[in-house]
């Protein structure tokens, strides 16, 4: 009986988390969340090349997927920017959908597996758009479904496996990883029992091509374009675990449950049953909620430095797949409680990716007034989104050296009046040179405004009449480091400054002490102690001190007990 409300239940919670899943899909298109991070450079990129925009030589097939329906709209002629930030946001979103259904048509009994994945890999690292290692996950899972639970394989099978093997050709670096391990699988499959002649043809071929992904991926190990990666690589793994942020804690926790429910053969009475049920829900609400309920926490770099995941999760749940294939019966007496719990994680995940886009949609309205309102470049560290939140908004989505991207990409109606400036100086784009603004006229992008505002601020540096060269604006918004003389004249000025002050005090309370003010005679006194200004002369700072007790100031009592002590130092 048991076992029967688990099973309905488990039911009811993968359709509600598959949809919320996909609502969160579709809030992500419609928000224009594939502008953050690197998204808004690859996307202005494609469009000022008309074509395909390669990222990385050992990641051309996953970049594809990602612009694959971008550059269907600018082949059909589409030049409306907005339609195609939504087709760009389309590719960046949709391959997870499209691979979780391929699972589901190829073997439904064990979707929740793929559900698993998707909500412990994907979605703990999944806000940052354009990161090739997500399709790498997404279409691992079709591969694994094909090879281990289609008995014999289909054709659509085979079709489905063939060309997933072909996208994680050219996709990312756990490959080296992932398709070895594929590869094994898939030429078992040639050699398996009940298998037709085409089907080992299929077999052999995705062997084939996940192999040489794996190679690949060695390729772009050894001869890396991006060295400073693997640092932040394994600087993220360990943060990730030391420190886990919110989604990952409560997965750690969901994991944890799920072990002891299902691994250790829980049974539950009916109270516990509905006592878990009430406490399951509220988990869900308040993980999914978080970032409305507590913006200032919601922190989307941290997510991204949980992308470890996307190599971790699957590598795990390989050998899982495995074990189900040699251990069925023991792990369909418990497929009640794996549903249960994998679908529930989905539903908490994308609960969460939903009010974390709301927020990013939020900082969108504040960056398009910022650029509206503003004229010319703007810095960064003079704007809203130096703050990690304001008034239940959160403002920490910017990506540093991609947001002047996506400060053309969120200009209004295309009219470019502003472009907020990283940090640091970036060597691929200088918007403070007017010359090597991305062409994307022909896409409504109009740079007029923008270009008057730059002009002036080159005649209001100048003063010379001369023209101001690109790298005199740059040294305007990014100055040099100070040099060692320079630091020290500027602590030697600070110093005299100092002084300045100090003395000028001994101006301002001298005649107030003369006049009898016991106040002004206690600090006149403690100036002469500590010599602030002046020289140290604890005949004065007696005599001061002295007659601020007198005059009702019994603080001074203190210092006086130091020039007694003989403990009196210059400050």
């Amino acid at each position: 009986m048991e076992d029967e409300v688990i099973n309905a239940l488990g039911g009811k919670l993968t359709i509600l988390a598959c949809c919320f899943f996909v609502v969160s899909v579709f809030l992500a298109i419609i928000s224009l969340r594939c502008l953050y991070g690197d998204g808004s450079f690859q996307l202005t990129e494609v469009l000022k090349a008309g074509h395909f925009a390669a990222v990385a030589k050992n990641r051309y097939c996953a970049s594809l997927i990602f612009q694959l329906p971008l550059l269907a709209a600018l082949k059909l002629g589409c030049t409306n920017l907005y339609l195609l930030q939504l087709a760009f946001g389309a590719g960046c979103f949709l391959p997870w959908v499209v691979s979780m259904a391929l699972c589901y048509w190829m073997a439904p009994r064990h979707f929740w597996l793929v559900m698993l994945g998707c909500a412990f890999g994907h979605l703990n690292a999944a806000f940052f758009p354009v990161g090739e290692y997500i399709i790498a996950h997404a279409f691992f899972w079709p591969v694994l479904f094909a090879v281990l639970f289609v008995r014999p394989l289909t054709l659509s099978a085979a079709i489905i496996m063939v060309v997933s093997s072909l996208v994680l050709l050219f996709s990312y670096e756990s490959l080296l990883f992932l398709g070895p391990l594929l590869g094994v699988l898939a030429l078992a499959g040639v050699f398996r029992d009940g298998e037709r002649i085409w089907s080992r043809v299929a077999f052999g071929l995705s062997y084939v091509l996940l192999i040489s992904a794996a190679l690949i991926a060695l390729d772009g190990v050894l001869y890396t374009q991006f060295p400073e990666n693997f640092a932040r690589f394994k600087q993220g793994t360990l943060t990730m675990l030391l420190y886990p942020p919110w989604t990952m804690g409560w997965s750690f926790i969901w994991l944890f449950l799920m072990g002891v429910v299902c691994v250790g053969g829980w049974r539950f009475t009916k109270r516990q049953f509905k006592l878990g049920l009430t406490m399951m829900a509220a988990a869900i609400i308040i993980w999914g909620i978080w970032p409305l309920l507590d913006p200032g926490s919601l922190s989307v770099w941290r997510q991204f430095q949980c992308r470890p995941m996307q190599l971790m999760v699957p590598l795990v749940l390989l050998a899982v797949a495995w074990a189900m294939t040699r251990r069925p019966g023991w792990f369909e007496s418990r497929r009640p409680y794996l549903v249960a719990f994998s679908a529930s994680w989905l539903l908490a995940q994308s609960l969460w990716q939903i009010s974390a886009t709301w927020q990013w949609n939020g900082f969108v309205g504040i960056c398009r007034g910022v650029l509206a309102t503003q004229q010319g470049p703007v810095s960064l560290s003079g704007t809203l989104f130096e703050k990690p939140s304001l008034q239940g908004q959160a403002l920490a989505f910017d990506w540093d050296w991609s947001i002047s991207y996506l400060s053309i990409m969120l200009a209004p109606h295309g009219q470019v009046s502003s472009i907020i400036l990283p940090r640091t100086k970036h060597p691929w784009f200088n918007p403070l040179d007017l010359s090597k603004l991305p062409q994307l006229e022909k896409y409504g992008v109009d740079y007029r405004n923008y270009a008057k505002a730059v002009l002036k601020l080159k005649e209001s540096i100048s003063n010379s009449g001369r023209p101001v060269s690109p790298e005199e604006m740059v040294a305007v918004f990014y100055p040099p480091p100070l040099t060692l003389e320079q630091k020290a004249a500027q602590a030697k000025a600070k110093q005299a400054r100092g002084v300045a002050f100090r003395q000028s005090m001994v101006k301002f309370y001298q005649p107030k002490a003369e006049a009898g003010e016991g106040l002004a005679q206690m600090r006149l006194g403690e100036i002469y102690l500590r010599g602030e200004g002046v020289e140290t002369n604890t005949d004065l700072a007696r005599k001061w001190l002295s007659a601020a007790m007198t005059n009702g100031c019994p603080q001074a009592t203190n210092l006086l007990s130091e020039i007694e002590r003989g403990s009196a130092t210059s400050r």
